[in-house]
């Protein structure tokens, strides 16, 4: 399979990708933009403001993905595909949804300089950051497979939605965590902190249910397979 790259392909070339082709440049470059947030969250863990706000300013300013978008959109009508053009457009919104959901959370995240209250809630929260990382990629291997093995992305999606269970046990020790401090419920570290980890769970939750849908994708066109 050739790897393609947004800052080395032109318009021409991007018009000659196929649907399939379109579809993977789209999920990595979001699935980029989402790494580069959940290190930024990683630099404001470790104290390195530089680095968290240039991470996050990268993920609300960067929009190359348009260009991919309207490439898709302008081929998809014209051409021939074992899935329905409503599943494939689906799936596309679906992708284009965590860039959404990441975008927000970074334009909140920036409102204010949070410091942690200590070392183990940094780590807790690293932890759901190592995994939150690891669905993310985990996620973008499954679109791939979808347009060649439908088994493998369905067990691929499989793995995240386990690995999402296990993180929603962490989430709450966390909160458990955070309201137990020592801290006034209404102060803007507290709050901060709170809708920190709610953030970063919606993320997974888009995560866990667009692989529920790849899953009722390979159920649906798995005779074809």
């Amino acid at each position: 399979m050739v790897i393609f790259s947004m800052k080395e392909i032109s318009e021409k070339e991007l018009k000659k990708l196929s649907i399939d082709e379109l579809t993977h440049l789209f999920v990595d470059n979001i699935n980029e933009q989402n790494l580069k947030l959940i290190e930024g969250i990683e630099f404001l863990v470790e104290e390195d403001f530089d680095n968290f706000t240039q991470n996050l300013n990268y993920v609300i300013e960067t929009n190359t993905e348009v260009r991919i978008k309207k490439a898709f959109e302008s081929k998809i009508f014209k051409s021939k595909l074992m899935f329905s053009k409503a599943d494939r457009l689906k799936l596309f919104t679906k992708i284009n949804d965590i860039k959404n959901i990441g975008e927000f959370s970074a334009n909140k995240m920036l409102l204010y300089r949070v410091v942690f209250p200590d070392e183990e809630f940094k780590l807790q929260i690293l932890n759901i950051l190592k995994s939150l990382k690891l669905i993310s990629n985990q996620l973008t291997d499954a679109i791939k497979f979808i347009g060649s093995d439908l088994t493998k992305a369905h067990d691929i999606c499989e793995n995240i939605k386990d690995k999402r269970r296990n993180m929603r046990r962490e989430e709450w020790q966390l909160l458990n965590r955070l309201y137990n401090y020592d801290m006034d419920y209404l102060s803007r570290t507290f709050l901060y902190l709170k809708e920190l980890i709610e953030g970063i769970m919606m993320l997974a939750d888009h995560i866990k249910s667009f692989s529920e849908y790849i899953q009722f994708l390979a159920t649906k066109y798995l005779i074809f397979d």
